[in-house]
């Protein structure tokens, strides 16, 4: 349709060009006969104008023929007023075909302009609502920045509420008294784990409230009376308890050293008294050494009174002489002889000293050997140490060669002896106790990086750690045996080989999780007994627990391991830091 048209406007404008022409040669410019059926559509040309320019004519008509169309038409010879009006039909079929397509299509043209209708209201609506949209927006956005304001503000609230409430937490929780802590005081016997526990609790809970009440706290009127009434509980009941225990060491043939030793495993009862309630404290005290005086003091009355009952030695003197009579006076202030005079020559019981069995027996008994090796090593090291420092100011090569062999004869006399007991345990005790008085005697008088004393000091050092794993043995063998295997596969790359012993390993950690304490308590008390000195004791007892610990962490290592890593029994493991702070509380307080 679009060509038709544009073929009819070119043969529209041929027409024109071409009747204007013809009317121009017959009839003139001005002639207007019935030929001319349309008036002359000039457009803009205006031929009466001075701008108007033939040049400019001649190119419009020289680009009208060179259309195709037109060369098409003047080729084939066609009559141009014919065409034209052929045309004009063609464009008027056209129109009405196009008019009764509008015609036809009328509902959808209503339909389309009511729809672009309803679009156009549609549009309009979101257009005020994007409008009052963007006015939300720009209250919202200041709502926003108000908000942010807020929440600065509120942040800042916060950390200053955090910080108040950690230090706030603390005091309440140094205040508070929980329910536990009282039902232990108040129902639990003195010899249960919680009383102490708890005990222990209030004594903490007590000097903070002390504390706070100097720094002016306030809250610390509200526990003040709940606190005083549990301690006066726990001092009642702790003072019967600790005199009770002293009463019972009047017993007749009661020994003391058992409810003694029992008493240190409530060492803080004192220390709790000592805190809180002095008083009761001194009277204990006193009921102690007066009751310990007094067993002390009929232990010495036997004994004198049985030193007195004993024969002197028969020993000949001077004036025992077998022809002399006994003369002896008898006056008021005389003492009688308790010696029997007519056995001084007698052979008695010393022809045994040469006898078979006597001379092969050995050289001491071990007890008595521990008496009397006790006073020869402390005869040796005070003899030692003299001439050591006397060597130091005046130096002599043969005195240090003397003290050398002295010194080597000396430990082995001690090894000799040693030997005598039947148990290593036995043997390692009697050893450290000889070492540890010989080197606590020279370093009184040698200096610490002399000969003797280095010898003495790696001795004591090589024997306590032998010691050592001999007292871990018994209560803790399986599980050091275990660790050492463990880590030797481990170590060859064989640890596939450990998961056969899941058995054995839910064994150990059971066994030691049942019995650790109870075996920890038996060994110090083992130590107390054996070692005479103290601090030695100490530092024995302190050496094995934290060997104990390091074994118990290789323990943990190896059941790390992916072959041991899914064992159930693996809950049941004690955690190695609480292990730490329960071995905490075995440490000994000499």
């Amino acid at each position: 349709m679009a060509a038709a048209a544009t073929m009819a406007a070119a043969a529209r404008e041929l027409v024109l060009r071409a009747g204007t022409s013809d009317m121009e040669e017959e009839e003139g410019p001005l002639a207007g006969g019935p030929g001319l059926q349309e008036p002359l559509q000039l457009g803009e040309l205006d031929i009466t104008s001075d701008e108007f320019i033939l040049d400019e004519v001649d190119v419009h008509i020289q680009a009208n023929l060179e259309d195709e169309l037109v060369k098409e038409a003047l080729k084939t010879g066609v009559d141009l007023r014919h065409y034209s009006k052929q045309v004009e039909l063609e464009l008027q079929q056209i129109e009405q075909k196009s008019i009764r397509d509008y015609i036809q299509e009328s509902e959808n043209i209503a339909s389309l302009h009511n729809q672009i209708t309803a679009c156009d209201a549609v549009l309009e609506r979101m257009e005020q609502m994007l409008g009052a949209f963007q006015s939300d927006l720009s209250s919202i956005s200041s709502e926003i920045r108000t908000l942010q304001e807020q929440s600065g503000a509120m942040n800042i609230r916060l950390r200053n509420r955090q910080a108040v409430r950690g230090k706030l937490g603390e005091l309440v929780d140094g205040l508070v008294v929980p329910s536990a802590l009282v039902t232990a005081i108040l129902e639990a016997p003195v010899t249960e784990p919680r009383f102490l526990e708890q005990l222990q609790e209030l004594d903490a809970k007590a000097a903070a409230v002390r504390e706070q009440e100097a720094r002016g706290t306030a809250a610390c009127a509200d526990v003040r009376g709940v606190l005083d009434r549990l301690r006066v509980k726990a001092v009642t009941k702790i003072r019967e308890f600790i005199l009770q225990k002293i009463y019972s060491f009047r017993k007749p043939m009661t020994n003391y050293q058992i409810p003694q030793t029992a008493l240190l495993k409530y060492r803080f009862f004192y220390q709790f008294l000592l805190g809180n309630e002095r008083a009761t404290a001194k009277e204990i005290r006193d009921e102690y050494v007066e009751t310990l005086s007094k067993i002390y003091l009929s232990y010495y009355r036997s004994y004198l009174g049985r030193l007195m009952k004993v024969q002197y030695e028969e020993v000949a003197e001077k004036d025992d002489l077998m022809g002399v009579e006994d003369t002896a006076k008898k006056g008021f202030f005389s003492k009688p002889s308790l010696r029997s005079r007519n056995t001084i020559f007698t052979l008695g019981t010393r022809g045994s000293v040469i006898s078979p069995t006597e001379l092969e027996a050995p050289i001491l008994v071990p007890h008595t050997a521990q008496r009397g090796e006790q006073r020869i090593t402390r005869r040796y090291a005070e003899f030692s140490s003299a001439l050591v420092s006397i060597n130091q100011t005046i130096p002599n090569e043969r005195t240090m060669q003397l003290l050398g062999q002295l010194q080597v004869e000396v430990e082995n006399f001690v090894l000799r002896v040693a030997a005598e007991f039947s148990s290593r345990k036995e043997q390692l005790v009697f050893l450290i106790n000889n070492y540890d008085m010989m080197l606590g005697v020279l370093m009184e008088r040698a200096a610490d990086d002399s000969k003797e004393v280095e010898s003495f000091q790696q001795l004591l050092n090589a024997r306590t750690q032998e010691f050592i794993e001999e007292l871990l043995s018994p209560p803790f063998g399986g599980l050091v045996a275990f660790v050492k295997e463990a880590e030797a596969l481990i170590e060859r790359g064989q640890a596939e080989r450990l998961r056969g012993e899941e058995a054995r390993v839910t064994q150990l950690i059971r066994g030691f999780g049942s019995s650790w304490k109870s075996s920890v308590e038996s060994l110090s008390q083992d130590v107390m007994r054996s070692f005479t000195n103290f601090r030695n004791g100490t530092s024995i007892i302190q050496g094995a627990l934290t060997q104990l610990i390091q074994l118990y962490h290789r323990f943990h290592r190896v059941l790390s391991q992916p072959q041991l890593r899914a064992l159930p029994a693996r809950a049941e493991l004690i955690n190695i830091h609480h292990l730490m702070v329960e071995l905490k509380k075995h440490k000994p307080n000499f």
